[in-house]
């Protein structure tokens, strides 16, 4: 399947709780985040195309202002997990405002996966590795 991201996909080390904002029912847990939308990992298998507002609990930071990220996203794709009680559903912003882009840039650069670092270290210890 080809790739159809613009900007590489960042998995975060703590998992944030994110909710449909209408009903305040959880949704699942934030499994990855860009500035151009993110991926939950839930129980729900959510109606492709759908447009809805979530709300995301955000990670305890000082530079944090509020404790909540409310965005408009729109339902990209959802497919099934490893574990096939769980669906991983990914959603593109449909409108994120300036303001919030700073947020999410500090969520990613707290929270991902040094994945390089992990990535060097595998090659390193391949037996062939020059």
């Amino acid at each position: 399947m080809e790739e159809k991201r613009k900007l590489p996909r960042k998995y975060l080390m703590a998992y944030s709780n994110v909710y449909e904002q209408s009903t305040g029912k959880i949704l699942g847990y934030l499994c990855d985040i860009t500035l151009d939308g993110l991926m939950v990992i839930s129980k729900e298998d959510l109606e492709v195309n759908k447009e809805i507002e979530l709300y995301i609990d955000l990670p305890e930071i000082p530079s944090f202002t509020e404790n909540i990220l409310k965005v408009k996203v729109r339902v990209a794709w959802s497919r099934p997990d490893l574990d096939p009680k769980l669906m991983n559903v990914g959603f593109q912003f449909v409108e994120l405002a300036e303001e919030k882009k700073p947020i999410i840039t500090q969520m990613i650069e707290t929270y991902e996966f040094r994945r390089d670092d992990v990535d060097n270290q595998a090659a390193a210890s391949e037996p062939n590795h020059v």
